[in-house]
């Protein structure tokens, strides 16, 4: 009951997601460090392929991290503080309804193991 592929998508996604914020907190605190080159992390498009084909998601989705290719500014930096501070809250807002998700998914399993 546990093993269905609604929690298996939510943990990857919860994992997708920190491995962002991870990313956006770098490259934030990265901003003035000459050279520094801006990541981005994907996961959606493996996770909802993983889904499309049946597949589980836990085993076979991965954040993948980037290194951007976006102009430089004078000191090689190309870390834009505007466009971190959005994708952060973007997803900081799907990160926490991730968590809403999963915190319902267990309360109907909760309802389901009482009843």
């Amino acid at each position: 009951m546990l093993n269905d592929i609604s929690i298996s998508a939510l943990h990857s996604a919860l994992t997708g997601l920190s491995a962002r914020q991870r990313a956006v907190s770098d490259d934030i605190a990265n901003v003035n460090t000459p050279f520094f080159r801006a990541r981005r992390v994907e996961f959606e498009g493996d996770l909802k392929q993983a889904l499309a084909n049946g597949d589980d998601p836990t085993t076979s989705v991965g954040p993948q991290v980037t290194l951007t290719n976006d102009p430089f500014g004078l000191t090689g930096n190309n870390v834009d503080l505007d466009a971190e501070t959005l994708i952060g809250v973007e997803t900081q807002m799907k990160y926490e309804l991730a968590l809403r998700a999963t915190g319902d998914r267990f309360t109907l399993l909760r309802a389901a193991i009482k009843g």
